[in-house]
C-alpha cells in the first residue's frame, strides 16, 4: 500500500532530529544536546559515549550548545558538568529570534524597495519605435506629461503626431510643454486650451534634437535624426524626478 503523500502524513513522520535540525543546529550538535538531555547534569565523557562522537568533538559542539544558551556548565570538585536546557527553553530561544529578526524587518524591506527601484529601461527603433513609445504614455494615463521637444518631431512622425495629440485629449492628459519659438509651434499655441496643453518657448541658444516626454515614474526620450530614430523608456521613479525638477527649472524660466 503506498504512504499518503499529504502534509499532514509527512509531519507524521518527521522525527525529533530532524525539527531540531530546522531550529539550525547541526547534526552533531543535535546528537550532543540529546545525549545531555538524557544524561541530565554529566560530564563530557559520557555524552560523547551516548552520543557516539569523539570526546574532543563533544567538547567543542558543547562549547558551541553553550553560546546557544542551549546547554549550560557548572564545576563541582574540579570537574566540569553539563546541563542540556529545557525543551521549554527552546521555545523561549525561539522567540528571542523572532524578537530580533522583527526589530531589522524594516531595514530588510528597505534593502529589498532598492532592488525593486533598479531602473527598468526599453529600446526601440524606427519610426514604429518611436510611436511604440508614445502609445505607451497614452496607455499609461497619467493627469500630467512634461515634454521638451524639438519643432522635428512634426517632420518625423508628419501623420502620427497630430493624431496622437488628439487621443491625448481624449484621454484628458494635461500637457506642459518646452518648445522651440518657430512657426508651427506658435501656431500650435493658439489651440493650447482647446488641446489640454500649455506651450512655453525656451530660449534660442537652448538647442533641442530630442523629444522628451515625462509622465509618472517614466522618462521617454526619443532621437528625431532621420538617419538614425531611436528612442527608450526609463522607469525609475528618482530619475523621473530628477528630470521633473530640472523640468520645473526651465518651465519658470521660458516665456508664455
Amino acid at each position: 500500500m503506498k504512504s499518503i503523500k499529504t502534509g499532514a502524513a509527512r509531519h507524521l513522520f518527521v522525527s525529533k532530529e530532524d525539527i531540531l535540525r530546522e531550529f539550525g543546529l547541526s547534526a552533531n550538535e543535535v546528537k550532543v544536546y540529546l545525549a545531555a538531555l538524557q544524561m541530565g547534569s554529566s560530564k563530557v565523557q559520557p555524552i560523547a559515549r551516548k552520543a557516539g562522537l569523539l570526546r574532543t568533538t563533544t567538547y567543542e559542539i558543547l562549547g558551541l550548545l553553550t553560546e546557544k544558551g542551549i546547554v549550560s556548565s557548572h564545576i563541582r570538585s574540579g570537574i566540569k558538568y553539563f546541563d542540556a536546557a529545557s525543551p521549554q527553553n527552546l521555545l523561549h530561544i525561539l522567540s528571542e529570534r523572532k524578537q530580533k529578526l522583527l526589530s531589522i524587518l524594516p531595514e530588510l524591506e528597505s534593502l529589498t524597495a532598492l532592488t525593486h527601484e533598479k531602473p527598468h529601461l526599453e529600446l526601440y527603433q524606427g519610426r514604429d519605435g518611436l510611436k511604440t513609445i508614445l502609445d505607451d504614455i497614452i496607455k499609461t494615463k497619467p493627469r500630467e506629461i512634461c515634454t521638451i521637444s524639438s519643432a522635428k518631431i512634426l517632420d518625423v512622425l508628419t501623420f502620427y503626431f497630430p493624431h496622437w495629440i488628439e487621443r491625448r485629449i481624449e484621454a484628458g492628459i494635461f500637457a506642459r510643454v518646452l518648445q522651440q519659438k518657430v512657426q508651427p509651434i506658435q501656431e500650435m499655441k493658439l489651440r493650447d486650451k482647446t488641446h489640454l496643453r500649455e506651450i512655453r518657448f525656451l530660449p534660442p541658444s537652448f538647442k533641442i534634437n530630442t523629444h522628451t516626454q515625462i509622465f509618472g515614474n517614466k522618462l521617454a526620450i526619443l532621437s528625431l535624426q532621420m538617419e538614425e530614430l531611436v528612442g527608450v523608456i526609463i522607469e525609475n521613479k528618482w530619475i523621473a524626478q530628477t528630470q521633473q525638477s530640472f523640468f520645473d527649472f526651465l518651465w519658470n524660466s521660458s516665456k508664455k
